[in-house]
């Protein structure tokens, strides 16, 4: 059987309240009300663009809901600790639909941080912790009466397994190169047709699995970015771009140029010959180490960064 982890969350609810004239901002967490202003800056550091309005059709995928995923500190920028955080923006469903004073319907941010050293400690994917957190319904305007908690998220850990079926259906060519190309520059995914939140994931989460763990200390990543920049998030789908961001097709391998990129393609290439896929990824997950893709200062995963409000249009 797969085992179950229980692992303790932070997390805080970006939103508005009915009738409401003002911006988004974080309306609970579970650290108190003096830890909302730093939960509304680690929010809006993994928020890539504003949502369409919600009567809006669009494509599957880039329309909400939006998972993102990235990394702060435990409270404060000098911390060693690190948290990795999942950001899911959703329209609520229509009994608890909220609208602004000018009537346009508000959207709703769920964020959970996870202490790093656990997800590392059990190899979990970003598939693993987005079901970990699909199902949590986090505390509305109750939890101002009640003191407020962390959450337990239920994961089951990734059986290597299934993580290198999620490699092979990707393509192991693709995901190695592409995990290669992510070591030279930020990547913007295109899909050939269209793809689903969940599938976006999927896709994502193999291309990681290519690198060593200690990547994901520093990764961040969105199901879709409109408004992507040169360097954030560092994967994601998205039809922005710039001269610093690579463009890959899902269906034409990337080609990378640098001699570290090409060195780790090429280890990647003999040790799935050598050990299969599976043994692949279990060497590549016990390197748990923090590590940080190219021109990362630290500045990526501090919080701070200008984020644009988010909600309809």
């Amino acid at each position: 059987m797969t085992p179950t982890l229980s692992l303790r969350a932070r997390w805080a609810v970006l939103s508005k309240p009915p009738a409401d004239s003002s911006d988004y901002r974080v309306l609970w967490c579970s650290d108190g009300p003096s830890a909302m202003a730093w939960f509304e800056r680690v929010i809006r550091a993994t928020l890539f663009g504003t949502p369409p309005p919600w009567s809006t059709a669009g494509r599957p995928g880039e329309v909400l809901p939006w998972i993102s995923f990235g990394v702060c500190g435990a409270g404060a920028e000098d911390t060693g600790s690190r948290w990795i955080t999942i950001s899911v923006t959703d329209w609520n469903s229509f009994a608890e639909a909220t609208w602004d004073s000018s009537g346009r319907r508000s959207a709703t941010t769920r964020c959970f941080l996870v202490p790093y050293e656990e997800l590392a400690r059990h190899g979990l994917g970003l598939v693993s912790l987005w079901n970990a957190v699909r199902p949590v319904p986090l505390p509305g305007e109750a939890a101002e009466s009640g003191t407020p908690q962390p959450v337990l998220l239920t994961a089951q850990a990734d059986p290597v397994e299934r993580t290198a079926r999620r490699v092979e259906e990707a393509g192991f060519g693709w995901a190695a190169a592409t995990a290669a190309a992510a070591l030279e520059a930020p990547l913007a995914l295109r899909a050939p047709g269209d793809r689903f939140a969940l599938d976006r994931i999927g896709v994502i989460d193999a291309v990681v699995s290519l690198l060593p763990y200690g990547y994901r200390a520093t990764l961040t990543a969105s199901t879709w970015a409109p408004d992507a920049t040169a360097d954030a998030p560092w994967i994601c789908y998205t039809r922005a771009s710039s001269p610093r961001r690579r463009v890959v097709d899902e269906d034409t391998p990337p080609d990378p140029v640098s001699p570290s990129a090409r060195a780790h393609l090429a280890r990647l290439r003999m040790l799935r010959e050598e050990l299969g896929t599976d043994g692949l990824l279990r060497a590549l997950a016990r390197r748990t180490a923090p590590a940080s893709f190219p021109g990362d200062d630290g500045s990526r995963h501090r919080t701070g960064r200008r984020a644009d409000a988010h909600g309809e249009a």
